[in-house]
């Protein structure tokens, strides 16, 4: 039996699209007078995070609330605007509600999860958000009480690509890596990652502006899928592949 652990953001969630939308209604908080145009470059910088920060975070270098207020300080510096007073924290009070009323789950989530019942086999979500924000995107989703384990960056302190968190979540959900696949959007994090540390990688690549899939695959040469919905036929292949009574528990 094999085991499936899935991605969060752009995989399970469109996260994308919410943050593009909240993004903008945050800096019109900030910035009244900025306009439309600055307001549209804020939310994609923001989601873009062209310094890194996020990769800092999950790393473990900064914690969540730094990596938030450092994002918003590069906004002002990056596109000409004045620094405000307070502006992480009006700018979050701003952004979550934005967030949360965009944030929407995949159609093909739920043809996955179908599959993987039927079949037999554990489903987990290893994520490189922090757990409280995971169980509200996931309560946002209408996918709480979904998931046989959720890891989270909280778990270890870290999150992927480091090889630990595979291990962690792997332990958690009672699979051996080998027979534990790994599906998610980022071709560096997930595919690369899963598969360094022995995982059955598949990267998402899913079309649409925004999303990784749209882009380079960084030299990726193992399964990949545009749909969840490609991905129940990989894994009774891979299954078979592996043989009946293969132990993932």
């Amino acid at each position: 039996m094999v085991a499936v652990l899935l991605d969060l953001d752009d995989t399970l969630v469109d996260s994308t699209a919410a943050m593009i939308a909240a993004g903008r209604t945050a800096a019109a908080a900030l910035w009244p007078q900025a306009g439309a145009d600055l307001y549209e470059a804020a939310a994609r910088r923001f989601r873009a995070d062209p310094r890194g920060l996020f990769g800092a975070y999950t790393r473990g270098e900064l914690d969540f609330t730094a990596m938030r207020r450092a994002r918003v300080t590069d906004l002002a510096e990056h596109l000409g605007l004045d620094q405000v007073e307070d502006a992480h924290g009006r700018f979050e009070a701003a952004y979550a509600p934005a967030f949360a009323d965009h944030l929407r789950a995949f159609d093909d989530v739920s043809s996955l999860l179908r599959r993987a019942e039927g079949q037999g086999w554990p489903v987990g979500v290893l994520t490189n958000s922090g757990a409280a924000y995971t169980a509200e995107k996931l309560r946002l989703a209408g996918l709480e009480d979904r998931f046989e384990v959720v890891v989270t960056t909280d778990d270890l302190g870290y999150g992927k690509p480091d090889p630990r968190v595979f291990a962690h979540a792997c332990s958690r959900m009672g699979s051996e890596p080998a027979v534990t696949a790994y599906v998610g959007d980022d071709p560096l994090v997930d595919a690369h990652g899963a598969r360094s540390a022995g995982l059955y990688a598949v990267w998402l690549a899913r079309e649409g502006a925004g999303h990784l899939g749209a882009g380079t695959g960084h030299g990726w040469d193992g399964p990949r899928v545009s749909s969840l919905a490609d991905v129940g036929a990989l894994l009774a292949a891979r299954e078979a592949d592996l043989g009946t009574g293969a132990g993932a528990r």
